[in-house]
């Protein structure tokens, strides 16, 4: 990747160890400390990461329900960008943190208020958990990214389901059901593209200073597992608007055990 595209969105994290890096470190301390103190030192300063970037501009402009349809009916969902597989080893990953970023604008203008401000905003993103419908299959493979095959859009995330079955993949809910976590809401009324992020740690709630810019992603790490995906779904309602996305990154620090 060229560096002008690499500083349209920068990862938030400057040093991503691999799971190769890892699993060396570990290696050379066990030879000379105990095998679990050699984890407890890798855990704390040399896990590894996942970290996937789009630099793509994309528009999602919302659609009306149906034919007849009352003009409050408008809706879109695109899948955007999609993670890599958390590994699947012979002792486990346990993914800790996450963080989401994102760099986008709505259309520029809204009807009722809230310009430069997360009041009135009808643009965001959600994340999802995916898991293989039939991980025998998957668990080696290297299928390709959902954002270069599912390019099409839908009316919300649900609708996206048999789309993502035909791919091999479903969804991991929680225990209500539910499928997506927020991660962040657009600024309002605001044309020029700006960068917005958010942060997940495993067992710590996540302070938010206002719920309409940030998810907590309560529960969210905790569904996650070995041979899952994150997906960020860009999202948008209401009547002439438009989530105008230029790139997206998603990093994930997980933990061998």
């Amino acid at each position: 990747m060229d560096p002008e595209t690499l500083n349209v969105l920068p990862f938030r994290c400057a040093f991503h160890p691999t799971l190769e890096n890892a699993e060396e470190v570990r290696s050379i301390l066990e030879s000379r400390v105990p095998c679990e103190i050699a984890i407890e030192i890798v855990s704390f300063g040399y896990s590894p990461w996942l970290a996937k970037r789009r630099v793509h501009e994309e528009q999602y402009h919302t659609e009306l329900s149906s034919p007849g349809a009352a003009e409050t009916e408008f809706s879109i969902t695109g899948l955007y960008l999609s993670s890599e597989r958390i590994p699947v080893l012979e002792y486990k990953a346990i993914p800790r943190r996450i963080i989401f970023q994102t760099r986008a604008a709505d259309q520029g203008w809204a009807t009722f208020g809230g310009h430069g401000t997360f009041s009135n905003s009808h643009t965001w993103f959600e994340a999802s958990i995916l898991r293989p419908i039939n991980p025998s299959t998957q668990a080696n493979g290297s299928p390709p990214a959902l954002e270069d095959v599912l390019v099409n859009t839908w009316w919300d995330v649900e609708s996206a389901r048999s789309d993502l079955n035909e791919q091999g993949w479903d969804f991991v809910q929680s225990e209500d059901g539910q499928l997506t976590w927020k991660t962040c809401n657009n600024i309002t009324a605001q044309y020029t593209y700006q960068n917005y992020w958010v942060e997940w740690i495993r067992g710590i709630e996540t302070e938010v200073e206002d719920e309409r810019a940030k998810g907590k992603g309560e529960g969210f790490l905790e569904l996650l597992e070995p041979g899952f995906i994150v997906v960020l779904w860009a999202r948008a309602v209401a009547r002439a608007w438009k989530n105008r996305v230029k790139a997206a990154t998603i990093e994930i620090e997980y933990e061998l055990t």
